[in-house]
């Protein structure tokens, strides 16, 4: 299967998260500082230097623009090369967010300020985090132009990145955000109830949650690789008995996938309805799974469409 040349990527993936959510240990400023990253950091830099005087200053100022104004340097790039395009647009706004962040950092008592009292503890995650939602917006333009410029083997290629991009995600859901969430949810639960031994109840349910939601996303990995195995036989030949078999794997892979979600989901609804008196924490979450639905959808049509045209092209080649 072709999807063997990225599953020991993915495993070293799996190994990375895992070890980071046990080592990493929960707390609220560690996700704070994630999103603050690397403005925090270089807010400090930048303030020892601007104490060191003269030299130590400039070369504060000259950090401060050069990090400040990448993007408005990327945006000349493009305008030179006649490349802009409408995304373009958010390359200033990432500057100004840059700059004010980082400003911010140096200055941490200009963002209470600016974003009032929460701005004293998580202003810099605040604004971190808005420029990278700017960030990952334009990527996603991009791609997204790429995408639909490509033909052929590039679009093939440009398949095979977003399918890589989508298994690397369902790997940290399942071995880094997961756990990261049962680990953060335990320490709460033992800060606000210590002394209390009646906790176990709670503890197999925060862990049975996890396991849920590590399941889904090791499901969405299972039809993301059935996915790339499908491109994969596309690409050697689209009216192949391979890629209609690949085509069918896919289709009946995201309907498990879309079945055993939604069947997990209600079935830690119910559980916890029936022990809901003995547990200090509950999550009842109502999630209509459309996106699950649409892809199998998809992948149904897929398959029936392709092979419908390998029996159509079967019967075109019966007259060569």
């Amino acid at each position: 299967m072709e999807h063997r040349r990225i599953v020991p990527w993915l495993g070293v993936e799996a190994a990375v998260c895992l070890a980071a959510a046990l080592i990493w240990r929960p707390e609220g400023a560690a996700l704070a500082g994630a999103a603050a990253f690397p403005f925090q950091p270089l807010g400090r830099l930048l303030r020892q230097m601007s104490l060191a005087g003269g030299a130590g200053n400039a070369g504060a100022v000259g950090l401060f623009a050069l990090v400040t104004l990448l993007p408005l340097v990327w945006l000349l790039v493009r305008a030179l090369k006649r490349r802009l395009r409408a995304e373009d647009a958010l390359l200033p706004l990432m500057s100004a967010l840059a700059g004010f962040t980082l400003y911010g950092a140096v200055n941490p008592g200009v963002l209470v300020r600016w974003l009032g009292p929460v701005g004293g503890a998580m202003g810099t995650a605040i604004m971190g985090g808005a420029f990278w939602s700017a960030l990952i917006a334009y990527l996603a333009l991009r791609a997204l132009r790429a995408c639909r410029a490509a033909d052929g083997t590039k679009l093939l290629r440009c398949g095979f990145w977003a399918l890589g991009a989508l298994a690397a995600l369902a790997v940290f859901g399942a071995f880094g955000a997961s756990p990261f969430a049962m680990l953060n949810a335990l320490a709460s639960l033992r800060a606000g109830n210590q002394g209390n031994p009646a906790l176990g109840t709670t503890y197999a349910f925060l862990a049975l949650r996890c396991a849920v939601s590590a399941g889904a996303y090791l499901l969405d990995l299972a039809a993301v690789l059935a996915g790339w195995d499908l491109l994969a036989a596309w690409g050697r030949d689209p009216y192949s008995q391979e890629t209609v078999a690949a085509a069918d794997t896919l289709s009946r892979r995201c309907a498990l996938t879309l079945a055993a979600t939604a069947l997990m989901g209600a079935g830690l609804q119910l559980a916890q309805l029936a022990f809901a008196s003995r547990l200090y924490s509950q999550s009842y979450d109502l999630s209509v799974p459309l996106t699950p639905m649409a892809l199998a959808l998809g992948a149904l049509l897929l398959a029936r469409s392709l092979r419908a045209g390998k029996a159509l092209k079967d019967d075109n080649d019966l007259f060569i």
